[in-house]
């Protein structure tokens, strides 16, 4: 059974396509490593830097790593990669001469990816055909983020949700479908929640949280399935119900012809 998050699923396909194009990159570069050698004259002074705990809600932290040139000539570095996204980088473009450092300035954005992270970055020199490995390593710790960050839709009496329109695939006899709807209490007080599907509709099943706590987050799932005895899905509202009120704000349910 297909759960998907319409809201934001253009978010995820412009992530999934992110991912490809970083396991491709990664791909390219570990098979040129494979044709390579790790530098005997290009040290780091550091080879694992700990930024320890990181406060999310401080933003991007950074570290620079010096590398010593205890070559006999001059050495350029080629290029660095950091492997994904959260990582960027900046370096010296000027040749290192033979007894001189040259650094290279990582940058780690911790937001929205709480707890232990560990990150390789490979430096590349000789044209090439070296390459120097140094890591990144540390401990984000999240902070609550605004309701409105994650659930965009204001329905009243406090209450946030991630969509206001459940849009079904064109479902075929008997086929179900479900979509996730995330849902925030923007009191300091819980509330009882519930929803009321207008007209009624014995095809969609829920299981509302009733009680939120205050400040509470969480999720529901919605599953639709067309009748098997061949008539059209219509289009039909559920409004949420808060401390037994009914909100004048509704959730749309939509289906593809």
């Amino acid at each position: 059974m297909a759960v998907t998050e319409q809201s934001i699923s253009s978010f995820k396909y412009k992530i999934a396509m992110k991912r490809i194009f970083f396991i491709l990159l990664t791909l390219l570069i570990v098979s040129g490593i494979s044709a390579q050698s790790s530098s005997k004259v290009f040290i780091p002074t550091e080879r694992v830097h700990n930024f320890g705990k990181i406060m999310e809600k401080e933003g991007k932290a950074s570290t620079i790593f010096y590398f010593k040139n205890i070559g006999k000539k001059p050495i350029v570095i080629e290029n660095v990669s950091a492997w994904c996204g959260c990582t960027t980088y900046s370096f010296t473009k000027t040749p290192i001469k033979p007894g001189a450092k040259g650094e290279v300035k990582v940058t780690y954005n911790p937001y929205n990816r709480p707890g232990f992270f560990s990150k390789e970055i490979v430096v590349l020199t000789e044209g090439g055909s070296s390459y120097t490995r140094v890591w990144i390593k540390g401990n984000v710790i999240p902070f609550l983020h605004p309701v409105t960050e994650d659930y965009p839709y204001a329905f009243g009496q406090g209450l946030y949700l991630s969509l206001k329109v459940l849009a079904f695939g064109a479902l075929r006899k008997g086929e179900s479908q479900s979509i996730i709807l995330r849902y925030a209490n923007n009191n300091n007080k819980q509330i009882k929640l519930t929803f009321k599907v207008e007209p009624e509709n014995a095809n969609i099943k829920f299981i509302y949280p009733n009680i939120i706590s205050a400040n509470g987050r969480s999720k529901m799932t919605f599953t639709y399935t067309t009748p098997r005895n061949g008539r059209s899905n219509k289009n039909f509202r559920i409004y949420p119900v808060v401390n037994g009120k009914k909100l004048s704000k509704a959730i749309d349910v939509t289906f593809l012809k």
